[in-house]
């Protein structure tokens, strides 16, 4: 009789717990899968290749910039501007330059003034020393001299030799008959002096102590003229 009810009692509660599983398993969600990723293609993954501008990107800084506008262009400089000029200068106690510019249009009105004679002429810079002379015409030049030059050269150097002295220079040609044509005059230039200043001051002026011990370590006394420092100088 035991037997039969100990029996049952399992009976009962394995019942129990077979339906309880069984209801919690109807109350619990489907688990849900997610679906599996197609087939991958193979030009979708492969990388293109790099250019050049992106390997080494380009440095703004070292690239010229662009023109913004017409008043970002430089111009060129012209080879003449139509000028019927020549300026000279001193480079040295001896030596000037000159350099000159004579447009296509005088060239032209030469050649035909002239005829063929212009053509046989020879070009040639006339050097005038006009030392002293307050107002140069031309032919009241201390002494003159003749260069010649290249037809197609614009600047010469021309060895006067001379220190000290104040030039005019012609840009002419010398014709057949030795007419001296004149087609542009300089400017007057001096050259400059290869010796000592023949300015003599009458007294130097002494303004600080400074100035006194520097001329007595030439033996100089206050009051000497510049001659006469430079005298007790080379003494």
């Amino acid at each position: 009789m035991y037997n039969l009810e100990a029996f049952m009692l399992i009976l009962f509660f394995s019942i129990l717990i077979f339906g309880g599983g069984i209801y919690l398993m109807s109350k619990k969600k489907p688990m849900s899968y997610k679906a599996l990723p197609g087939p991958v293609s193979v030009r979708e993954t492969t990388p293109e290749p790099e250019t050049a501008e992106e390997l080494f990107p380009r440095l703004d800084f070292l690239a010229e910039p662009e023109p913004d506008s017409e008043h970002d262009l430089v111009p060129e400089l012209p080879w003449g501007y139509d000028d019927n000029k020549i300026t000279i200068m001193a480079r040295d106690p001896e030596i000037l330059y000159a350099y000159w510019e004579i447009s296509e249009q005088l060239q032209n009105t030469l050649g035909f003034t002239h005829g063929p004679r212009w053509n046989e002429s020879l070009p040639v810079l006339r050097v005038y020393d006009v030392t002293g002379i307050n107002y140069f015409n031309g032919f009241n030049a201390n002494s003159f001299v003749d260069v010649v030059v290249n037809d197609s050269a614009s600047c010469w150097y021309l060895h006067v030799g001379i220190p000290n002295r104040t030039f005019c220079v012609d840009l002419g040609r010398v014709l057949n008959d030795g007419t001296f044509v004149t087609i542009a005059r300089s400017n007057l230039t001096t050259t400059p002096r290869n010796t000592l200043s023949d300015r003599i001051d009458p007294e130097w002026m002494l303004v600080s102590g400074n100035q006194r011990k520097l001329y007595s370590r030439i033996g100089s006394k206050d009051g000497m003229s510049s001659y006469e420092i430079f005298k007790n100088f080379i003494q």
